[in-house]
């Protein structure tokens, strides 16, 4: 791969060895982006027989001066390179680490709090002055996608959904996208299903489904929290209740990537950049929307 104006990043990558071990591997790679120099390195642990491969953290690093390639580390593909050695894990440990979900990964930099605390779980707030009761829950990158389809399954009836695009995402001004004709949950899921690696795999994005059933939204966030804003207490605690039903808990102790850790995000190496994601989005008679200041 040619190496001019190419970016280059440090990944920890968390994968399966066999079926009873994980383990933890160093890799160094290049690409034209964070989400290509990552799926380079997964094509490169597949190779080398590490199976599901996922980023925990990761580190720019074409950005330091005079920075070089560890003399230890090992070309394992034409853009790709591994330091040697391997941290291995027994697999279902209950003392396994929180798996950042696709589109977001700790940095390599430290943070206020261990990446230990973070645990799968849910805070639930009382309402606000405005009259609007919040949830928030942390859920592990292997079965988050899951159990958010499963969370719009506890909201009846789902009629708007709308995309907010971050402004760092390639640092220009946000923008809100709301969709004229996906007005039912099974349109609105169908179309995130299909376009998974722009929408629930991007972390550039807040997916948002509406219900006007106490003015409810429920948010997949750029930080891959799903959260619930509603004004009805009603649809408040039944939903609490429904996760509970999933296995989840609530916590005291509620730590998440957003608050206390240094992290980056990213969007996955076949999606599209921002041009083309708005440009799908007006194909598909979204439109856009004012931003209240």
């Amino acid at each position: 791969m040619d190496q001019i104006e190419l970016q280059f990043w440090y990944f920890l990558i968390k994968g399966k060895l066999d079926d009873s071990t994980g383990g933890f591997c160093s890799y160094y790679s290049y690409g034209h982006r964070c989400g290509e120099a990552l799926e380079n390195t997964y094509a490169a642990a597949k190779k080398e027989g590490i199976s599901k491969p996922n980023v925990i953290e990761m580190m720019r690093l074409d950005d330091w001066n005079d920075y070089k390639i560890p003399e230890t580390a090992v070309k394992v593909s034409e853009n790709t390179f591994r330091l040697p050695g391997t941290d291995t894990f027994r697999l279902n440990s209950p003392s396994q680490v929180f798996t950042p979900p696709k589109g977001i990964a700790f940095s390599t930099e430290e943070g206020d709090f261990e990446s230990e605390l973070i645990k799968e779980g849910f805070v639930a707030y009382t309402k606000d002055e405005n009259g609007v009761y919040e949830f928030q829950m942390v859920v592990d990158n292997s079965r988050l996608i899951e159990i958010y389809f499963k969370c719009a399954d506890f909201i009846e009836p789902i009629e708007a959904f709308w995309i907010e695009i971050k402004g760092h995402w390639e640092r220009r001004n946000p923008e809100l996208w709301a969709s004229k004709t996906l007005c039912s949950k099974e349109m609105i899921l169908d179309f995130l299903r299909k376009n998974r690696s722009d929408t629930l795999e991007n972390g550039f994005v807040d997916l948002v489904v509406h219900s006007p059933i106490g003015l409810t939204n429920l948010t997949l966030s750029e930080h891959k929290k799903i959260q619930l804003h509603t004004e009805s207490v009603e649809v408040f605690n039944s939903f609490i209740r429904s996760v509970i039903n999933l296995g989840f808990k609530q916590t005291k102790d509620f730590y998440n990537i957003e608050f206390g850790y240094h992290h980056w995000h990213y969007r996955p190496g076949k999606s599209l950049n921002r041009d083309k994601f708005t440009q799908m989005l007006m194909d598909l008679d979204f439109e856009q929307q004012n931003i209240e200041s």
